[in-house]
């Protein structure tokens, strides 16, 4: 076997675990190649496992790649450089769109801006920390102050995702980001419901304005912001009093985009009530009539929801402007997707089961319906208990 571990102390060093040791014992792994494009045989080191093991798979595995003549010497590649293509490579191509446009986001404002002048081999956990703590205190685009924990974790997801993509290229040989230790940790977000009066007070409040569809989908059928936005008049059913779901309006680029759904299971078809395809019928004989008014200046794109001229609504304004509609009408402040959460909460206590509630929804799993939800279910239990004291403590004759 060509090759050999060599066992030395480092000073102030972090373990696999995270804590600094005053002396720590790690192992080198010190070869010989030879360069393909000269013939010359060089000699370097890879340094830093922190186990033996470690070293010793490491060994095997650069003997297998020298034998097949797969190896390639470690390249001093920056983190832009390896991020921007890595975005490009593979994000891009295999993901969405707007996962992509994200992804892009966090690398230009957080990562490359903080780690892009390091070589992708020499970031270790101790400068993930450091930026870390840095976007939590002033990560803030306009200076004034940090980050939210969600968003600087959404970062951590991101930079995980690429340095796990780096180990598999055999650029680095371990993912540093693996021995963080302050990974955030936010807040479990505890969203506002209404009540089913509350509901019906606010359908009265947006009666008749852009904002009366959203609502009672969103309330009542428990569809997402995008999914109301881009529903269009193909997918609404009146006969048999059904609405499929099958893309949603998107914020790309500051621009309503329409894609594809969430996620597979996102695709879905569901029943609604009389009214609220009496409330959708009434928008349309809106938007037709604004149609006739503005002739050749109305975009016809068949959408439910829409700007008096037939545009889509960019789903950053519509929040916007859900959100001063709620200030204007007195009631308690909630976010537009608490009414999916309004909805998903009288489904549960009126006793739909789980199963069928997640599908309505469109969850990918029954298990999100089941987290998002156990506050609901606690509640519910409570009243089966109950009823069950009543049935065997004190049944009434």
């Amino acid at each position: 076997m060509q090759g050999r571990i060599i066992e030395r102390i480092r000073r102030n060093a972090r373990d696999k675990q995270g804590r600094v040791r005053k002396e720590l014992k790690v192992y080198d792994v010190k070869f010989r190649y030879k360069e393909t494009e000269t013939g010359k045989v060089k000699e370097t080191t890879k340094r830093g496992f922190l186990t033996k093991t470690e070293a010793e798979a490491f060994l095997l595995d650069l003997n297998q790649r020298l034998v097949t003549n797969t190896f390639l010497p470690e390249k001093s590649i920056s983190m832009r450089e390896y991020l921007i293509d890595w975005l490009e490579i593979y994000v891009k191509v295999n993901l969405r769109r707007s996962t992509y446009l994200g992804y892009q986001r966090i690398v230009k404002n957080h990562l490359v801006r903080h780690l892009g002048e390091i070589p992708l081999k020499d970031v270790t956990p101790m400068s993930i920390d450091r930026l870390y703590a840095f976007l939590l205190q002033n990560g803030r685009a306009d200076g004034k102050g940090g980050l939210s924990a969600k968003s600087v974790l959404y970062t951590h997801r991101v930079l995980n995702e690429a340095m796990v993509h780096a180990v598999k290229k055999r650029l680095i040989y371990l993912n540093p980001v693996k021995s963080v230790m302050n990974t955030p940790k936010p807040k479990r977000f505890k969203s506002g419901v209404y009540s089913a009066e509350e509901i019906i007070q606010l359908l009265e409040f947006v009666k008749d304005t852009r904002l009366e569809v959203p609502v009672a989908l969103a309330a009542v059928c428990g569809l997402r912001r995008g999914e109301c936005l881009a529903l269009t008049v193909d997918d609404i059913d009146f006969e048999n009093q059904l609405i499929t779901i099958n893309k949603q309006m998107l914020e790309l680029e500051n621009k309503a985009v329409v894609g594809e759904p969430k996620s597979e299971e996102s695709n879905r078809i569901v029943s609604a009530p009389p009214e609220i395809f009496a409330i959708i019928k009434r928008n349309m004989e809106r938007n037709k009539r604004n149609k006739n008014l503005l002739g050749n200046e109305y975009e016809d794109h068949r959408l439910i929801v829409c700007n008096d001229n037939g545009t889509p609504i960019r789903p950053v304004y519509f929040s916007k402007n859900f959100a001063k509609t709620i200030e204007r009408s007195g009631m308690k402040h909630i976010r537009f997707h608490d009414l999916r959460h309004s909805c998903a909460s009288l489904m549960l206590k009126s006793g739909v089961a789980m199963k069928t509630a997640s599908q309505i929804l469109g969850h990918s799993s029954i298990g999100i319906t089941a987290d998002l939800y156990t506050h609901v279910f606690q509640e519910t239990k409570k009243e089966a208990a109950l009823q069950v004291g009543q049935v065997v403590f004190g049944v009434e004759k």
